[in-house]
């Protein structure tokens, strides 16, 4: 599930003991900046058996908006506004659970590993297809955001949080990011189950040296 996290209120004071107009002049082209997140790559081991698919991959999409506003005081009343945003858009770290009886590097585990891994670069190919389009849908949704006249100093906070609703509620925003979370589901599903070639392969390697292990025993005794 994509979260929203928002960052911390920062305010740009402005002191102009003549302005008298109304708040609609105040609006400006709105910075926004998308950014892709940075994760790692945990693999562990099962603390249970997983049999029959071997292991699974937790991916996680998230992105985080960072809105910073500023206002407008002439000593009367308030007006807010949308200043810049910050976003940030991706997964959190990856984690490869794999079956505790497959001992690191071997045939099994790496099978495993290499099918979760697929999913790893699916979900990526997911943030590629999606990306310039979240980055375009947030610049829009920014810059459709109108100042909010206030009277009191309590209500910029109010006005904050109206702003900040404004960009979570956004269709077109709310579109691409949805599109990026069923991507992602559709590329889980697709390779969801067991690496039944790569493990099959495995078993018969094993099975394929036990034969010739019992065949050469077998002619080493005669």
């Amino acid at each position: 599930m994509v979260r929203k996290i928002f960052g911390f209120l920062l305010l740009i004071v402005f002191e102009n003991n003549g302005f008298a107009g109304d708040c609609d002049k105040y609006k400006q082209n709105v910075n926004t900046d998308l950014i892709r997140a940075e994760q790692t790559v945990k693999i562990m081991p099962s603390d249970r058996d997983l049999w029959p698919v071997g292991g699974f991959i937790r991916v996680s999409p998230f992105y985080n908006l960072e809105p910073k506003i500023g206002y407008m005081f002439n000593g009367k009343y308030y007006c807010v506004f949308l200043d810049s945003v910050r976003a940030t858009v991706g997964f959190r770290d990856f984690e490869i659970v794999i079956d505790k009886k497959y001992p690191v590097d071997s045939c099994e585990y790496n099978a495993v590993l290499a099918h979760e891994k697929h999913h790893m670069a699916d979900s990526e190919h997911a943030l590629d297809l999606v990306f310039d389009d979240v980055s375009a849908a947030l610049n829009d949704a920014a810059n459709k955001i109108e100042p909010i006249y206030v009277e009191k100093t309590d209500d910029v906070p109010v006005a904050f949080e109206k702003i900040q609703n404004q960009l979570i509620e956004n269709e077109k925003l709310k579109s691409v990011v949805d599109k990026f979370k069923e991507q992602t589901a559709r590329d889980a599903e697709h390779l969801d189950g067991v690496p039944d070639e790569n493990l099959k392969k495995c078993e018969q390697d094993k099975l394929d040296a036990a034969f010739e292990k019992y065949y050469k025993n077998k002619k080493v005794k005669k």
